[in-house]
């Protein structure tokens, strides 16, 4: 029998918080009205509650007629719950005056279908990449 630790296990794989930013993180970046949120990682039920705080904490009280743009570029893996979420807080950010707008070169297929059979492409602008989804926020507020 081998009573050695088992050097191959990181100290993180035993740590559940660890182990939530090692699967989904993201980076909240602003710029005058806009905030930009690049996520990265899976977005899944283990995840779900972590996606819902970074999500609520890139908007701050202040960004009242602005825009939050999230970046799903290097999102692996996003399911419908998590797509309600977004859905959720699109609805709330509108009643203060904030657009929401999805970077993701995948939301012509998926993405895009998902919220288009919610009902929500009236709160949600999907955009093919980050430059167009940034190019939309220049203009006046408008619905998808």
């Amino acid at each position: 029998m081998n009573n050695r630790p088992d050097e191959t296990r990181s100290p993180a794989a035993d740590d559940p918080a660890a182990d939530l930013c090692r699967r989904l993180d993201a980076v909240a970046e602003s710029a005058g009205q806009v905030i930009v949120l690049h996520a990265r990682g899976e977005i899944d039920a283990y995840t779900l509650p972590r996606w819902r705080n970074l999500l609520e904490s890139a908007v701050p009280d202040s960004a009242e007629g602005g825009h939050l743009v999230v970046d799903l570029d290097e999102v692996t893996f996003l399911s419908v719950r998590a797509v309600t979420v977004l859905t959720d807080l699109a609805q709330h950010l509108d009643r203060r005056g904030i657009g929401m707008h999805l970077a993701d070169g995948r939301a012509t297929t998926t993405i895009a279908r998902v919220i288009d059979l919610a009902g929500m492409t009236e709160w949600i602008s999907i955009h093919p990449d980050l430059a167009t989804a940034l190019a939309a926020t220049a203009g006046p507020r408008s619905a998808a």
